[in-house]
């Protein structure tokens, strides 16, 4: 019986975990950085979208199989959730990620152009992740950092700024993070990607 090499097999999974893993830590020490400055937080998913990026095309380009992105942005969704996020980052962490998935597949995953677009949408998840719960949730997000220590008077500064024109300029800077990201990750694995055609 011949097993269809488009889908994803035990290693694809375990590589699959080990960068996912890989990438929330990373991304969690920067976003951690960012949140001793209460006024930065907007701001964290550009942070996570420079660090992030030789990582996620690593997994791209090493895997080549559809499902791999989904799971990985997924299951940060998840953990985003267990670790005190609210619930929709589960959900725009699946709905990106099959997106990025998407993007990428049109490359064969080959293509540094359709992976830097799959990786700057499976960004934006995570940006939207960051901000819903300013947008959507505010009595919620409110009793939550009141909770975790931060003044009230910063807290109504956060909601009100997201509320207004940062909103735009922080997905528009996510997404161009997004490009220095993979950028930045494109020279980093020059020779993995020389070895496997792509460059």
């Amino acid at each position: 019986m011949k097993t269809d090499k488009r889908k994803l097999r035990a290693k694809d999974l375990i590589t699959t975990g080990i960068f996912t893993l890989l990438f929330f830590v990373v991304v969690t020490i920067f976003a951690m950085l960012f949140t001793t400055i209460p006024l930065l937080m907007p701001f964290i998913s550009c942070a996570d979208a420079i660090v992030g990026g030789v990582i996620f095309l690593y997994l791209a380009t090493k895997v080549r199989k559809f499902g791999a992105i989904t799971i990985m942005s997924g299951l940060i969704g998840l953990v985003m959730c267990l670790a005190g996020h609210f619930w929709p980052c589960i959900i725009f962490g699946t709905v990106f990620g099959l997106l990025a998935d998407f993007l990428c597949s049109q490359g064969g995953y080959k293509k540094f152009s359709w992976n830097t677009a799959g990786y700057a949408a499976m960004i934006l998840g995570l940006a939207l992740d960051g901000y819903s719960p300013m947008l959507f949730f505010e009595d919620a997000f409110r009793r939550s950092r009141l909770d975790m220590g931060m003044s009230a008077e910063i807290i109504d500064k956060l909601i009100a700024a997201i509320h207004g024109p940062l909103i735009v300029v922080a997905f528009a800077g996510a997404v161009i993070c997004s490009i220095i990201g993979a950028l930045i990750g494109r020279v980093l694995l020059k020779k993995h990607f020389e070895k496997a055609g792509i460059l």
